[in-house]
């Protein structure tokens, strides 16, 4: 659960009519329970939702009964009327929520120590190379897990692309030269980034396989931050 509470963290606020739209079009078979104002509660497969000459909005529920069976019952409800909508037993909830822009998360190999070790060096001598910007080696204490170790591995890849692009601006390279020559990757459930000293930290999920991967606009936001 708490894997499935840090991947919902990422999941952006959406209105009942998007997720409503969303639910239609990509996943019809996925059972709703949808409660009105008026107290009234309807669970069944969620056929069609549209707008009306007067930009009201409806939608048809075909009810299904204790067995969870469709029937030739339906329901047309106008979506002002929604006081909830519940999602039963979802097989991919934060693709749901998130409107298809997020899934479960990558699929991971083994890696190891040593393999994350060398990425954490070419990680500095690439932005090096690009850029004559001594960001240093990251530091981190490092999982045990082959999956973990293989995703950190991947996001050093991602953070690497993030600093590079970033870099290019003449001001971002003189701002990290006069403030910073360290860089740290430190667990936690949200992304954030802190400027310490001469250290830039970078706080993300690095070893929890099953959250979403780094978002590029919110690194460099974040850094840019700092700078």
């Amino acid at each position: 659960m708490n894997k499935l509470n840090t991947a919902l963290k990422t999941v952006p606020a959406i209105t009942k009519q998007e997720l409503l739209l969303h639910i239609a079009e990509h996943f019809p078979a996925e059972p709703v329970k949808i409660t009105i104002d008026a107290g009234p509660s309807y669970e069944g497969l969620l056929l069609t939702i549209g707008k009306v000459k007067n930009e009201e909005v409806f939608l048809v529920l075909q009810i299904t009964d204790e067995r969870k069976q469709v029937t030739n019952r339906f329901v047309h409800l106008s979506l002002h009327k929604i006081a909830s909508i519940e999602l039963i037993e979802p097989a991919d909830l934060i693709n749901i929520l998130s409107l298809g822009k997020k899934t479960k998360g990558e699929q991971y190999e083994v890696s190891g120590k040593l393999a994350v070790q060398r990425g954490f060096q070419s990680f500095s001598e690439t932005i090096f190379n690009t850029h004559a910007v001594a960001v240093g080696v990251p530091t981190m204490e490092l999982p045990a897990d082959g999956l973990q170790l293989n995703r950190v591995l991947k996001l050093t890849q991602k953070i690497q692309n993030v600093i590079i692009e970033l870099l290019k601006e003449e001001d971002a390279r003189n701002s990290w030269k006069d403030r910073y020559n360290k860089i740290v990757f430190i667990n936690n459930d949200t992304l954030t980034v802190k400027g310490v000293n001469d250290s830039v930290e970078i706080h993300f999920a690095f070893d929890n396989i099953n959250a979403p991967e780094i978002s590029a606009d919110a690194l460099t936001s974040l850094l840019m931050g700092i700078l």
